[in-house]
């Protein structure tokens, strides 16, 4: 499923544009299930609180953005319906609209209806959830975010992405979301964590991450092992090595591009690498999440963007990556100078922060 974690709707032009990149189509010819379930389990939400979700007065702009059609989904009585009715629901929807509320609420009603078990086969179709229902997606909330407790009493979520999130940064109305008290909670976490503000979405495709945002967030990665680790070199020594390393770091950088003859064996979905600095020594682990061989013309702005490198598009990126590639580096390892049209082929590579080294 393709998911657009937001911390308060489709609040900025930035998101609206991802998520019409991830239906494909005009949201007026688009149909929409929303999921007000999460709202029930927290302490602050009033029972107005998701008829103000449903019917587009929350504020975090869902439900309200003009969809062909829209339904109500709510998961706790999905279990006294027949399944073959509700699944048939999900299945004919373009997108599933999740409100806020309680993290840990939201992600148990998911298992407990069944949905949460859906999701791997829903490829073509769009999550979209705002605060606690994006919480509900990570592996886990932190202990700060324990609110309605699980009949395990853990702050285990689903687990369907590899990161944790701290929503609403720096909102005026919560005095205690600072970005210092989101480092604090992210270090009590064992898995990678973004903090983001409500100008800031978080886009996961084919287990590709990139953040949408018009505001201000910051990733928290724990440290992990290196050891056995295969390593990663960026580019050669100097600046544009450890500016690439700097981004992978900070969370701007989530592909990397190469020619498949600079590799001994071409890298695939899952491995893992240590990527190290100018001076051999090692700074990151990443997770490769899809790896292909395509014609260098076929590239999107998306991808481009996704490289950290303040591509204004295409085109910029076309360019210094075929600099790169006609480089005395890359023609002394090759043997000969390349010869680059827009047919040539290139290993492009998405990955995941999974710690720091």
């Amino acid at each position: 499923m393709k998911l657009l974690l937001t911390s308060a709707g489709v609040k900025n032009a930035s998101i609206h544009e991802a998520l019409l990149g991830l239906l494909g189509k005009p949201i007026a010819e688009a149909t929409a299930l929303c999921i007000p379930t999460g709202m029930y389990g927290h302490p602050w939400v009033k029972p107005a609180g998701a008829w103000e979700f449903i019917a587009g007065k929350s504020g975090q702009p869902m439900t309200e953005l003009g969809w062909k059609s829209m339904g109500v989904l709510e998961l706790t009585a999905l279990p006294s319906i027949d399944r073959d009715r509700w699944v048939s629901w999900v299945e004919q929807a373009d997108v599933l609209l999740a409100g806020g509320g309680d993290a840990l609420f939201m992600a148990h009603w998911m298992r407990e209806s069944g949905l949460a078990a859906m999701l791997p086969s829903l490829r073509d179709k769009v999550w979209l959830s705002f605060s606690g229902s994006s919480m509900a997606m990570a592996p886990c909330v932190g202990d700060d975010f324990i609110g309605w407790k699980p009949p395990s009493g853990a702050d285990e979520a689903l687990g369907i992405v590899g990161f944790s999130i701290f929503p609403h940064v720096d909102h005026p109305d919560l005095s205690e979301n600072t970005m210092a008290a989101a480092e604090r909670w992210a270090a009590g976490l064992h898995n990678p964590a973004y903090a983001i503000d409500d100008d800031t979405a978080i886009r996961v495709v084919d287990g590709a991450v990139d953040v949408i945002t018009e505001g201000h967030w910051k990733l928290f990665a724990p440290i992990v092992p290196t050891d056995g680790l295969p390593v990663l070199e960026l580019a050669a020594p100097g600046h544009l090595r450890d500016s690439g390393v700097a981004a992978i770091l900070d969370g701007t950088k989530t592909a990397m591009t190469g020619l498949p003859a600079l590799h001994e064996s071409l890298p695939a979905a899952g491995d893992r690498f240590c990527v190290v600095d100018s001076n051999g020594d090692p700074a990151a682990v990443i997770e490769m999440t899809r790896v292909a061989t395509e014609p260098i013309g076929s590239v999107t702005d998306a991808y481009a963007h996704a490289e950290g490198r303040g591509y204004s598009g295409t085109t910029a990126w076309r360019a210094a990556h075929e600099e790169f590639f006609r480089s005395d580096i890359v023609t002394g390892f090759l043997g000969h100078t390349p010869d680059l049209t827009g047919d040539t082929l290139v290993l492009t590579q998405r990955f995941i922060l999974v710690g720091r080294a």
